[in-house]
């Protein structure tokens, strides 16, 4: 599915404070739509050799009348890194939403 894409690597930084590696993706869409981040994510996976739990697509926006889409992703080197970092509603975006353990309170 990731064949209608062009994805180019403007930026790729080694952040070693958060153990993590940062990158800038400028992803060319021409006839497609813009892709969802589970696409980022599988192409990142694929691109960079990573496990799919372990990339987090920070932000995600298309340049106004254009076919190009800008996307921020953190490709982390541990689970318990990013969990500990990453915003919970970031890792929402990204995973769906998770039951925590109490669940819904009932009245």
């Amino acid at each position: 599915m990731m064949l209608q894409y062009h994805i180019k690597v403007l930026r790729d930084v080694e952040n070693k404070v958060l153990n993590r590696r940062e990158l800038i993706l400028q992803i060319h869409h021409a006839g497609a739509k813009t892709p969802t981040r589970s696409e980022v994510r599988e192409a990142v996976s694929s691109m960079f050799s990573a496990p799919q739990n372990l990339i987090i697509v920070k932000n995600l926006r298309t340049l106004t009348g254009t076919n190009v889409a800008e996307a921020h992703v953190h490709i982390y080197r541990d689970e318990r890194t990013l969990q500990e970092v990453e915003p919970r509603h970031i890792k929402n975006r990204n995973f769906g939403k998770r039951e925590g353990k109490e669940g819904k309170r009932e009245k």
